[in-house]
């Protein structure tokens, strides 16, 4: 994914030395951040993939703005480098837009300062298309107690460009009836831990049956309607969804799409896969929440330990540790108009008898009266980063509101 770059000059600074000092700006940027930086020479050029920029190189130039506002993409971005009254001809272009009603902003500082945001946009236009044509493989059926969860595909299709494709979980569970010897790092390790050989197996059995049907189906990511394994397979998807997110490809269990949804988002943005967590326990006076599941994704935490799946006591889940940091916490609504974000502090792994296996305490920075108040559903999604200014940032751009 490339940048482009559309210079604007007055006429007084036509051609010679400032133009020469704004090319040089640009290779400089251009060092900092990897990506290609090309010029264009009008706004007809800008290409629908590309990240526009409108290079502001002087002072005196806000009726040439004006005179191709029209052809220009949304948002505007105005970049400046800091000489010849860029950023004095910026201030007032932005302003007009605002007083306008259009998106805009003022991408200036120092060069480090600039690459970071202009990474940032980046990051928000790949999440677009990595969501636009991307196919959300539902396996079974929402699980019969989401009643909040349940999406319009119709929606789903207009608001992000996904594709929800709907598949039996008898397709499942044939496939996971044959045992696959799947081998990677991570099953490696899976297997050098200490558990039932034959149980592992039958939960590896279904994680390659998953794997299969996301290669074959070209799914980009995927939800199961996991409690129907269990009397068939006598095992649980915990095992193969965690996998699954470790290779980065997001997997939600329960059927939750719009859980789904919110793992797709973090994992695009950030890079790194999520947990989807049950709250289970709310301390109100001081912040503090405890949530817990089964699915931990293997590469998210640091050591881990096997146990069975909490609520039938079969199969094989994940007890792992997260180390004590900063992150994030995130769910969009089923019906996509609202979002709740909040930075967390993981402040300890637990190990109580009554909660799914893999259970920490974290501690929020917006109030835990959402949960009670307006929630976005049961499940939320926890990240290893803190970047909310991102992901808050990206949510913007699809029209929906803080929660």
């Amino acid at each position: 994914m490339k940048f482009q770059v559309l210079g604007i000059h007055s006429l007084i600074a036509l051609g010679g030395e400032r133009t020469r000092l704004g090319h040089e700006f640009i290779h400089e940027l251009q060092n900092h951040i990897n990506i290609p930086l090309e010029w264009v020479e009008n706004p007809e050029e800008f290409e629908p993939d590309a990240i526009p920029l409108v290079f502001i190189l002087t002072g005196g130039t806000e009726n040439a703005f004006l005179s191709m506002l029209d052809k220009l993409p949304r948002p505007v971005h105005l970049l400046t480098s800091g000489e010849h009254n860029s950023l004095a001809a910026s201030l007032e272009i932005l302003t007009y837009l605002q007083a306008h009603g259009q998106p805009g902003e003022i991408i200036h500082g120092e060069l480090d300062s600039i690459a970071a945001r202009l990474m940032d946009l980046q990051r928000i236009q790949k999440t677009h298309q990595d969501l636009n044509g991307a196919v959300l493989g539902v396996i079974g059926k929402p699980s019969d107690w989401l009643i909040a969860s349940q999406v319009d595909a119709r929606q789903i299709k207009e608001k992000l460009g996904c594709e929800i494709l709907e598949l039996p979980i008898e397709e499942l569970i044939e496939r996971a009836r044959h045992e696959t010897m799947p081998d990677s790092e991570l099953i490696n390790d899976l297997r050098s831990h200490a558990f039932a050989p034959e149980e592992l197996q039958k939960a590896l059995n279904i994680y390659g049956a998953l794997q299969e049907m996301v290669e074959d189906y070209h799914l980009s990511g995927v939800t199961v309607r996991c409690f129907d394994l269990l009397e068939p397979l006598q095992s649980t998807g915990c095992i193969a969804l965690a996998l699954l997110n470790a290779q980065g490809i997001p997997a939600s269990c329960e059927g939750d799409v719009p859980a789904l949804i919110s793992m797709m988002i973090l994992q695009s943005l950030l890079g790194e896969p999520g947990f989807m967590v049950n709250p289970s326990r709310i301390m109100v006076q001081d912040n503090r929440m405890v949530v817990a599941h089964c699915t931990l994704p293997l590469n998210m935490g640091g050591s881990y330990t096997l146990k069975t799946h909490y609520e039938s006591g079969i199969g094989v889940a994940v007890d792992g540790i997260i180390p004590e940091q900063k992150g994030l916490i995130f769910k969009v609504s089923a019906d996509m108009k609202r979002y709740f974000l909040s930075d967390i502090e993981i402040l300890a792994n637990l190990e109580e008898k009554n909660l799914c296996r893999t259970q920490i305490e974290i501690r929020l920075e917006e109030d835990v009266h959402y949960f009670l108040t307006h929630p976005c559903g049961n499940h939320h999604i926890i990240a290893l980063q803190d970047n909310t200014k991102l992901v808050r940032e990206f949510m913007r751009t699809l029209d929906s509101q803080p929660a």
